[in-house]
């Protein structure tokens, strides 16, 4: 019966050769047709990609964490914007991880929602909170000042810095924990920090629409109506004509 697989295998080599020799598969790589199938090795192994079948950019090599191919309008061929793109993404992924607790915890605590949190912006005198204590210095000019000085201290401080790996990177203070003490664990972390990072991003862009979707809504809020009434609050709900709804 194995003899009768490794044959079937070597038919649908020669019958199909452009299937089984494609550069997203490493079956035919991992498989060897012939006189030696016999002793082939078994071990067959799929590439993760985020399209099968697609072609790999030459340039995204699989070495960054998180590279899984994917660049439809080709934004990184230049070997600068690549670089530089790899750490605005990094720097987004870890603003958007800490902007999406930020937005969710304060209303899981009836603490209100991230929309109307900034509403004391707009109020000439207005007075900022958090978590419905009043912030120090928290007027707009007085915390916007600081804002200025405070990001420009530090992107002064990360342009000094020319070792591209060391500014996304940097450890020390910034790894109070110790994670990047073990080398192989610290390349599993930087797969698992871009995942969630980009999963963070969209999760609040999915804020912002719903948002403008439902003025003034936060997302729990959201969630909570979309929940009660399924049928009638959902994506429908926006993009359809209400006059042609039912």
């Amino acid at each position: 019966m194995a003899t009768n697989a490794v044959m079937s295998c070597g038919v649908a080599a020669a019958v199909c050769p452009s299937v089984l020799s494609s550069s997203k598969s490493k079956f035919a790589a991992a498989v060897s047709f012939g006189p030696n199938a016999a002793v082939a090795t078994s071990r067959f192994t799929m590439s993760a990609e985020w399209m099968p079948g697609q072609p790999r950019p030459p340039y995204l090599d699989g070495s960054a964490p998180g590279d899984f191919g994917f660049d439809p309008l080709r934004l990184g061929e230049v070997p600068e914007n690549l670089e530089r793109y790899k750490e605005s993404e990094l720097y987004h992924c870890r603003w958007a991880m800490l902007a999406v607790p930020g937005v969710l915890i304060p209303e899981a605590l009836g603490l209100g929602n991230w929309v109307k949190a900034q509403e004391w912006a707009a109020i000439p005198g207005g007075q900022a909170t958090y978590l419905g204590n009043p912030v120090p210095w928290g007027t707009l000019p007085t915390i916007l000042v600081i804002e200025f000085l405070a990001i420009a201290f530090v992107e002064h401080q990360r342009s000094m810095e020319k070792d591209p790996e060391k500014k996304k990177y940097p450890g020390g203070a910034f790894d109070p924990l110790g994670y990047s003490k073990d080398p192989k664990k610290l390349e599993e972390y930087k797969v698992k920090e871009v995942k969630n990072g980009r999963l963070a991003m969209l999760a609040f862009v999915g804020f912002v629409v719903q948002q403008s979707a439902y003025p003034g809504t936060g997302p729990l809020e959201n969630l909570a109506a979309h929940l009660a009434d399924p049928w009638h609050n959902n994506i429908g709900d926006i993009i359809i004509p209400r006059s042609i709804s039912p």
